[in-house]
């Protein structure tokens, strides 16, 4: 355990969420993972915050890989109990801002999101985030980059990058998981929205797509109230509700 990262997240947690369960670890192999299986097994309750400081099989969306190395970075996973009629891209866009307040509250810097879970810096991505249902409840994983490591990230990382700033990585996790809890009060509140949509990277941009296996260029024109990105493409205007978005030609370098 990491007993000074503990501290720090019950301290940012507040009053209000002092019933919150609260474990750091120095290593795991997954903290959505390991949320996982301890909720199954009863051993564990809603809300529950789990913070590593490496993991040995992080993940990302589509099965990928998520290199979570040690010293660097902040990795976390957030046990909630949401309400019946909320949807996964609700709780991915609040995710999103959570982390995004966290990091403008301790730094100089200004995140972007890249629709519709990965948060940038200077062009580089800092943050994944993915969240998966278990039972009646939700689990929410970030893993964000604090540091570089050693040597730099290896190319499959793709346009990894850190937020290189000098932080206490478990305060990160509380104020994170702080915005998140108090955000899940009211899923639907239009403030939450708002506040992605000031921070989309993509709005009035060109990108590339994917549809039943042919990619297809669009430009942004904004997220509806569902959390969907609107473009408008050769075909038209149209919401896309899942899958991968890219940049284009100019990449994301610069972009965002």
């Amino acid at each position: 355990m990491i007993p000074d990262w503990e501290a720090s997240i019950c301290q940012e947690l507040g009053p209000e969420w002092r019933h919150a369960g609260v474990r750091a670890l120095r290593q795991t192999d997954s903290t959505n993972l390991r949320l996982k299986e301890a909720a199954r097994a009863g051993e564990i309750s809603a809300p529950y915050v789990l913070a590593a400081d490496c993991q040995t099989a992080g993940r990302g969306r589509l099965g990928r890989s998520f290199l979570s190395p040690p010293g660097t970075g902040l990795y976390m996973s957030i046990l909630f109990a949401p309400p019946l009629d909320a949807d996964s891209g609700s709780i991915t866009i609040l995710a999103a801002v959570a982390v995004c307040r966290a990091i403008e509250e301790m730094t100089d810097l200004k995140p972007k999101i890249k629709w519709v879970n990965d948060l940038f810096v200077n062009g580089k991505k800092v943050c994944g985030i993915l969240a998966e249902r278990i039972g009646e409840g939700v689990i929410v994983g970030i893993g964000v980059n604090v540091k570089m490591p050693v040597g730099g990230f290896p190319p499959e990382a793709g346009a990894a990058g850190a937020l290189e700033r000098e932080m206490d990585r478990g305060k990160l996790a509380g104020r994170i998981a702080r915005h998140f809890l108090d955000g899940t009060k009211n899923l639907s509140d239009p403030a939450i929205l708002n506040a992605y949509r000031a921070r989309m990277a993509l709005m009035g941009r060109e990108i590339r797509y994917t549809q039943n296996g042919q990619e297809k260029n669009a430009l942004v024109l904004g997220v509806a109230d569902d959390g969907g990105l609107m473009v408008e493409t050769e075909e038209g205007p149209r919401t896309l509700r899942t899958g991968e978005v890219t940049l284009g030609s100019e990449g994301l370098a610069g972009r965002i």
